[in-house]
Formats: C-alpha cells, structure tokens, sequence
C-alpha cells in the first residue's frame, strides 16, 4: 500500500506531462496550418460525375497552395519560373494540404466547379519554395528593367548593341541587376511596361533610345569606311512612383568597312559610354539598402497577408520578402523607399487596407496589431 501511495504522484505526474507534450505537439501543428478558401474546376464529364467533383476538388487545392505561395515567392522566379511551381508543389497537392471541406459544386455550361476551404500547411510550403529558389533573400541589391529601343538607321535594330553594353557595364560596376522576364520582353508600350515591372520585382525602370546614323561628309567621313554616330537618351524612374530619377544622353562614333558594322559599333561604344554616366551618378538613383524587419501580430488568415503585402508596396516600399506566416502573425523583411522607420510605419497606416495599429518602432524593426 505504502509503495502503490509513492507511486501514484509519480505516475500522475507522468500523465501530466504526457498530456501537455500531446497539448503542445497539436498546438505546434495547428499553427503550421492555415484556412484557405479556394476554387478548381474542370471539363464537365456526364458520364462520371463522381469523377467531375473529385478532379475539381485536386484543381481547387492547387490554387489555394498557390495563394499561400504567391506571399512567399519571389515576384522574378514567379515572373520567370512558373512551370516549376506546376512540377512540383502543384504535382503533389496532398503534401501541403491536412483537409479540406467542400463549401459548395454545381456545373457550369462545360465546366465543373469546386469550392473548398482548405487547410494547408504554410511553413511547408514556404520551406519548399525555399527549396527551390523561388524566394528571394533579404539582402543588398537593387532590381532594374530596361527598355531600350535600338535603330540601325531607320531601321530596328534586334541586336541589342548598346543594351548588352549598358548593362554589362553597370553590372560590373554597381548592385544593379536587370530583369529579363517575358512580361516585360512582350510590353508593347511604356505603361504596360512599367506594370510588367512592377509584377516582376523591379525597383528601378529604365527607358531610353539608342539610334546610329551616317555621318555627313562635311562630319569627317573617310574613303573606303562608314562613319556613324549613334546617340543615346535614357530615363531612370522609381518603378512604384514612377519618379524620375535622373536623366542621361550622350553620343558616340564609329567607322568601319561595311555600314551596319559601323552602325553596331557605334551603338557598343554609345552603350558603354551611357553606362559610365550612369556609374559616376549612380548615387542619384541606387539608394544604400537599409531593411526593415516589420512584425504584424492579429491577421485574420492568409487573405489578410495579402492584403498587408499590398498595403506594404502602397506604403514605398521597393520591396517585401515574407519571412514567416503562423497563427496570425507575419514577419516580412521590408525595404522602404525612404529609410526612415517612422516615416514608413506612418505611410503604412495611411494606406487603411487595414486596421493597424502601432505597438513599437525602431530603427530596424516595427510591430503592429491588427485592431
């Protein structure tokens, strides 16, 4: 009896702790996982409508891992990438999602719809897209895109002289690194551009013209060469404001012994030259990276994330890694436009996409709450 009495508290005590390492175990899975409302749908098949809501319900779980991967994916790999999110993540939905619950299915005209809330895993997903590249680490540098439209006289040039020339030079010689993303390959003009930029993580845009001429006997032509002189404009503007920064122009010459040799040269050497201008004032439009660790603390599942990543670029900022998002709390690596913790908190506030409120600022960190 006496031994059966000193056992009892032990064991007690063992069930105790048993318990709450079961309590803390489901706590900790509960929040690596988040609702996601999402829809799927596909060709209706009248013959297996069984076969219609199962397939329909796969799709609807793709685009909810893709909502919650659109916070932690890279605007370039998204720009650039998109086929490997499909091969992998989206091949095997039933990794990132515990369950999911049918909200609702009905056929429409040739199509079968859908609607789910899903439960998915959002640090596996992140992990994953970590995995693989398609996050962008927080850390120096700044993102361009160039439109460059080049002529051989009157005519397009498609050899993008001056372009290879520009950016070589400016990428040995600054944190400058330029874009090359089909949105903005197939802009047909300057607005569509800026957006395409904008989509694809660019902090800077840059548009210009680059064009090579003959030059006139009375300029200095010699026997036996063409002699050109290509001249070059450039506009840099801050991608979300669309400021303009600084604006650049310049000419430079070339011969050679047949004329679309000279024209090329010229154009090079134009290329060159602009991007040595824009080295000596590179200070006027690359600004030293200065980030900001923001915490926000009450978010009201993924769909609230996305709205503060929206509310985040209203705010200036050039860019917005998501770090983490678990149990209604975000942390986003923040690079204001402006470096001032204050300034940028007060900006964000301002935008009222949502309720926030402040509960600490510093100069690498702020916290919020939603109200």
């Amino acid at each position: 009896m006496k031994v059966f009495s000193r056992l009892f508290p032990a064991l007690a005590a063992l069930c105790l702790l048993t318990a709450c390492g079961g309590q803390a175990k489901r706590t900790a899975l509960h929040n690596s996982v988040d609702a996601v409302e999402a829809e799927g749908y596909i060709p209706y098949n009248e013959r297996d409508l069984i076969a219609n809501a199962r397939a329909a319900a796969v799709e609807a779980q793709k685009s909810a891992i893709e909502t919650v991967a659109d916070l932690f994916i890279s605007p370039l790999a998204k720009a650039e990438r998109s086929d490997v999110l499909k091969k992998t993540l989206l091949k095997s939905p039933q990794l990132y999602v515990k369950r999911y619950k049918v909200l609702g299915e009905r056929r429409e005209g040739d199509f079968y719809r859908v609607s789910i809330r899903a439960y998915v895993y959002v640090d596996r997903i992140a992990s994953a897209l970590r995995g693989l590249a398609m996050t962008e680490p927080a850390g120096p540098g700044v993102a361009g895109a160039l439109m460059l439209d080049e002529y051989l006289g009157p005519a397009a040039s498609a050899y993008g002289d001056a372009r290879k020339a520009f950016t070589d030079y400016l990428g040995r010689k600054t944190v400058l690194k330029f874009l090359d993303a089909p949105a903005l390959n197939n802009s047909k003009d300057e607005n569509a551009f800026f957006e395409a930029a904008r989509a694809s993580g660019a902090d800077l845009v840059l548009i210009g013209r680059a064009e090579a001429a003959p030059l006139a006997a009375a300029q200095g032509q010699q026997a036996g060469f063409y002699t050109t002189r290509a001249r070059t404009e450039l506009k840099i503007y801050e991608a979300g404001s669309r400021k303009l920064m600084l604006e650049l122009a310049g000419n430079s010459n070339a011969l050679d012994v047949t004329e679309e040799g000279a024209f090329r040269k010229a154009l090079t050497s134009a290329g060159e030259l602009l991007g040595q201008e824009a080295f000596s004032k590179a200070d006027k439009f690359i600004k030293p990276a200065a980030p900001l660790v923001l915490r926000v603390r009450g978010l009201n599942g993924i769909a609230d994330a996305h709205k503060l990543k929206d509310a985040i670029y209203k705010a200036g900022a050039s860019r917005a890694d998501f770090e983490s998002y678990s149990d209604g709390e975000a942390v986003i690596t923040v690079y204001p436009a402006h470096p001032d913790a204050q300034e940028f908190s007060s900006a964000l506030l301002r935008t009222g996409i949502l309720n926030l409120a402040i509960e600490s600022v510093s100069q690498f960190e702020a916290v919020f709450s939603v109200m």
